[in-house]
């Protein structure tokens, strides 16, 4: 998930083309753009930290 992360927002890849980059599927790279995203938001959530 993190070198996804990388490839989007450091160097600038769409997730379609991260997904290539990374020999993924475009779908998969979605799937796991939005789960690492919702984990961010938990992460910094205030009502969830503990």
């Amino acid at each position: 998930m993190a070198e996804l992360i990388r490839l989007v927002h450091w160097d600038g890849f769409s997730i379609t083309d991260a997904a290539q980059v990374m020999g993924i599927p475009a779908s998969t790279a979605r799937s796991r753009y939005q789960r690492a995203k919702e984990l961010l938001r938990l992460a910094l959530d205030p009502a969830v930290a503990s």
